[in-house]
């Protein structure tokens, strides 16, 4: 017999590593797996059906379509995520599906050196399709899942969501500040699948803007806003008022046309016009971080019934937006309705054409300034026929005023008397003390005009005139121009014949320039400059007709 060798320990031992290494291995791949489908709810499902090809033109009934494992997300390069044209910057974030910044090229965020392209977001403005939306609930913001793609001048970020797969697509085009947005949502489960779908527009804006609401010349009068416009509806603006109240606010009925809906930043907008004309929308406060005094995240929810989607099928909402200066004829391009968000009420026939012949005169004086002031000019001129009859009608109160104080002290113990005959008397030489008012009457609409456009338009933001006046569209720093106001409007009051008035009237419109100097302090120094050409042109116009009326009237 054969003599058996003893067996070597060495090999032993490498068995016995060899199944510890086949243990650990295992161990590692269930810890790994099971931290993927922890992770990735959808991770396991995706690698299941990625052998699965569906036919051409999309799955047949009963056929999964084959997707891109969801933990396998895929990143591009940051230069990817950037948009840039001569008019803006562009930058979106792929974490998000969030567009990061625009800034605009053509517009500093200062006056002076060192501005830098201003900024048109407060925040990072998510842009993400959520499924599944039911009644009061509030979609999360989903992070850190999405893969990106680039194609030409458009990026796609894709994600799944249980059975549907998401997919966000931005567009750059060749118009003035134009980013378009489709939302998509394909059914990558095997049965058809109801589906009520919705985009989400968040950010979290800046509530207080650097004095906005400071009484100090110089201030801007900025205010952020939260907009909509839905038809048949009223455009609702949103301050940060909503922020503190929180909750949740539902803007229309259902199946309604939505406009537009978006971010207002007073001379700047970001907002998103709806291809559908059957969407709900919703708003509510909450976001990534809570509302505080000056920050308020705010998120807007458009969302809209497909019904029944059938396995493979896409459905879609399409968004064209707007992200740049409010420039009337950059807005009508994207949507009529837009230009409502230069929020000029009643007055805004009078303010189109009055912010046009500025812009018309600057074009040939190179100064807004002095464009104000020509169209003032002019505007006294067109209204030089009601500012002769209110003053020929004045020089005659003035020149019958003796005969009516007569009047008065006659019938001075019988008041009811005393105006009768006043009546009488005015009636028989046909004098009106109403017409003095004649050429205040239509400047009080202009007025309210010029006060919309200087303070929404923003061709005059940072516009200089001259010496200390480096931006109309601001108080005047050192209070210059408002008390050359005051100054000129009492010389006024003091060259208007007050025939007719007692003491006591008389102390009252002495009183008002000092009441409008004080009003003046704070507007818009071009505001002011209109005003005080207007006082101006008013005291030459005064001077010339006093002298001519008093030589035919003697």
């Amino acid at each position: 017999m054969n003599q058996m060798l003893p067996e070597d320990p060495s090999r032993e031992i490498d068995r016995t590593r060899t199944l510890m290494a086949i243990v650990l291995c295992v161990l590692l791949y269930v810890g790994y797996t099971e931290y993927m489908r922890a992770k990735y709810p959808d991770y396991m499902k995706s690698r299941e059906t990625q052998g699965e090809t569906a036919p051409a033109g999309g799955p047949a009934s009963g056929q999964v379509a084959a997707t891109q494992p969801a933990g396998a997300v895929k990143s591009i390069d940051p230069s990817q995520l950037v948009f840039e044209t001569d008019d803006f910057k562009v930058t979106l974030d792929q974490t998000r599906s969030a567009i990061a910044s625009v800034r605009l090229k053509k517009f500093s965020d200062r006056l002076g050196e060192g501005g830098q392209p201003v900024e048109v977001l407060d925040s990072p403005l998510v842009v993400q399709g959520v499924a599944g939306v039911t009644s009061g609930n509030n979609p999360q913001i989903q992070s850190g899942v999405w893969s990106a793609n680039r194609s030409g001048d458009k990026v796609t970020f894709s994600r799944e969501d249980g059975n549907w797969r998401l997919e966000q697509e931005f567009e750059q085009r060749p118009d003035n500040y134009n980013i378009a947005a489709r939302i998509r949502f394909t059914n990558i489960s095997a049965q058809p699948q109801s589906l009520t779908g919705g985009t989400l527009l968040s950010q979290t804006i800046s509530t207080t803007v650097a004095g906005a609401s400071s009484l100090l010349p110089g201030s801007p009068t900025e205010k952020p806003r939260i907009v909509a416009h839905v038809r048949d509806s009223d455009e609702f603006v949103f301050t940060e008022k909503f922020c503190s109240d929180g909750g949740s606010k539902e803007l229309s009925a259902n199946n309604q046309e939505v406009r537009f809906i978006g971010f207002d930043r007073h001379y700047f907008l970001a907002a998103f016009m709806p291809a559908t004309t059957k969407t709900n929308l919703a708003t509510w406060v909450g976001g990534e971080q809570p509302a505080s005094k000056t920050h308020c995240p705010v998120s807007i929810l458009l969302k809209q019934d497909f019904g029944a989607v059938n396995p493979g099928a896409t459905v879609s909402m399409e968004l064209d937006g707007f992200i740049g200066p409010k420039v009337s004829e950059y807005m009508k391009k994207r949507s009529v309705y837009l230009p409502d968000t230069l929020d000029r009420g009643w007055f805004d026939a009078l303010a189109e054409p009055l912010l046009l012949a500025i812009k018309g005169f600057e074009s040939v004086l190179k100064n807004y300034g002095l464009a104000i002031i020509l169209l003032t000019v002019l505007l006294k001129v067109l209204f030089y026929p009601l500012t002769k009859k209110a003053a020929e009608s004045a020089h005659k109160m003035k020149k019958f005023n003796p005969e009516m104080q007569r009047i008065r002290e006659r019938y001075k113990d019988d008041p009811r008397t005393q105006q009768q005959e006043v009546m009488r008397f005015m009636a028989a030489h046909k004098l009106n003390p109403m017409q003095g008012c004649l050429p205040i009457l239509p400047q009080i609409p202009v007025f309210l005009a010029f006060y919309r456009v200087l303070s929404s338009a923003i061709e005059l933001r940072h516009a200089p005139f001259f010496g200390w006046i480096q931006d109309l569209s601001v108080a005047d720093p050192y209070f210059v121009t408002p008390l050359l106001l005051g100054g000129g409007m009492f010389l006024q009051q003091k060259l208007t014949p007050m025939a007719g008035m007692d003491k006591t009237q008389e102390k009252v419109m002495l009183a008002m320039p000092l009441v409008f100097t004080v009003m003046m302090l704070t507007l818009p120094a071009g505001m002011v400059l209109y005003m005080l050409a207007n006082t101006v042109m008013s005291i030459a116009q005064q001077q010339w007709l006093n002298r001519k009326l008093t030589r035919e009237l003697a």
